[in-house]
């Protein structure tokens, strides 16, 4: 499955059909306004990039730019970020932005340890023991949630506007809760009004905002719309 294809663009971006670690990519793409395409490949094409040689570190994402090949989807994002305005001019912001996207990668890995457990039952029982109360997941929440409360204007490092790492976060954190992951349910969030409230700041930003506004041929994108977990907020209040 391929979506936006366009062999002739000057920045391809290849991923699989999901949003996943290409998605914060993707957004900083649109709001760059370059001509790209985005390539949503299957296993069988992945596999073959991978045997061609087509992968600098053997994953995906990849941009391909005019300049040449672009690998790990930390990288990608600061490379567009840098074009689509997102990211601060003062050195020192700049680098606690990168401190944030660092600081929060590991939670990003959550369940990267459960893809390998082929019975469902017990993937489920092992990701749903994550967000016990003194599980990974749930000390996860806590420390972003901590760093979101404690910024002086909202967004992620304190900046004065949104940038790479809030898009980082906001695709990657509630990108999780979406259903798509069986055992994880957007319920283990109730306790995070914190995280509730910054979901409804980038949500609301207009970019972010015109970005997801027809999401109908993409289901797992409901999370990062206005009003996604709205019942959880109202519950906190």
């Amino acid at each position: 499955m391929r979506d936006k294809v366009n062999t002739d663009a000057p920045y391809q971006l290849y991923y699989f059909p999901i949003p996943g670690r290409a998605e914060a990519s993707r957004v900083a793409l649109s709001f760059a306004n370059l001509d790209w395409s985005d390539n949503r490949i299957n296993g069988e094409e992945y596999g073959r990039m991978k045997e061609n040689g087509d992968l600098p570190w053997g994953l995906v994402p990849i941009l391909r730019t005019p300049e040449g090949v672009l690998a790990e989807s930390s990288a990608i994002l600061r490379y567009v970020g840098n074009m689509a305005g997102l990211t601060p001019e003062d050195p020192f912001q700049t680098a606690k932005v990168d401190e944030f996207i660092d600081g929060y990668e590991p939670f990003s890995q959550i369940l990267s340890g459960s893809f390998s457990i082929e019975d469902v039952e017990e993937r489920t029982r092992v990701r749903t023991s994550l967000f016990e109360i003194d599980g990974k997941g749930t000390k996860g929440l806590k420390a972003v949630e901590k760093k979101i409360v404690e910024s002086t204007t909202g967004w992620a490092a304190s900046t004065p506007e949104m940038n790479i790492a809030d898009i980082r976060v906001f695709t990657s954190l509630f990108g999780l809760f979406s259903g798509n992951f069986d055992g994880v349910y957007k319920e283990n969030l109730a306790n995070y009004p914190g995280l509730l409230k910054y979901h409804d700041k980038v949500a609301n930003e207009p970019r972010i905002k015109n970005h997801y506004a027809n999401i109908s041929e993409r289901p797992l994108c409901w999370t990062y719309q206005p009003g996604a977990f709205s019942d959880l907020l109202e519950s906190n209040s």
